[in-house]
């Protein structure tokens, strides 16, 4: 798996033709939504119909970030496609579940349920 360092917050690891996944750490605000969303929608138009999200390491997620994840669930939903979220952080997945996007993206606990969850999807 390759990892391709991007920032101290966004990285992308391991990308095929139709998956990628993104890593995010710290604080997700305003600063880091605009990178963020860039390297989302670099992934889609690459051909990437799978897409993880990791927020395993993400402690603060503002609606900023919450309108780049719903932004990329309609271009994914566009293509055919899917996106996971991976995130156990309490405040994280409150904010989810405020916006209703939980009813949308299924949160997984793990990077390799929300792959498995991709595979059957796929």
């Amino acid at each position: 798996m390759r990892t391709f360092y991007i920032a101290d917050e966004v990285r992308v690891e391991g990308e095929s033709s139709d998956l990628s996944i993104l890593v995010v750490g710290g604080e997700v605000d305003y600063e880091v939504s605009p990178q963020l969303k860039a390297h989302m929608m670099r992934s889609i138009k690459a051909g990437a119909k799978r897409l993880v999200l990791d927020l395993s390491d993400v402690t603060f997620i503002d609606s900023t970030a919450i309108g780049v994840v719903a932004g990329a669930v309609e271009k994914l939903d566009e293509a055919g496609g899917s996106l996971a979220i991976v995130s156990t952080h309490e405040k994280v997945v409150q904010i989810f579940e405020i916006t209703g996007l939980d009813s949308v993206i299924t949160l997984h606990a793990s990077r390799e349920e929300a792959l498995a969850a991709l595979a059957v999807a796929g």
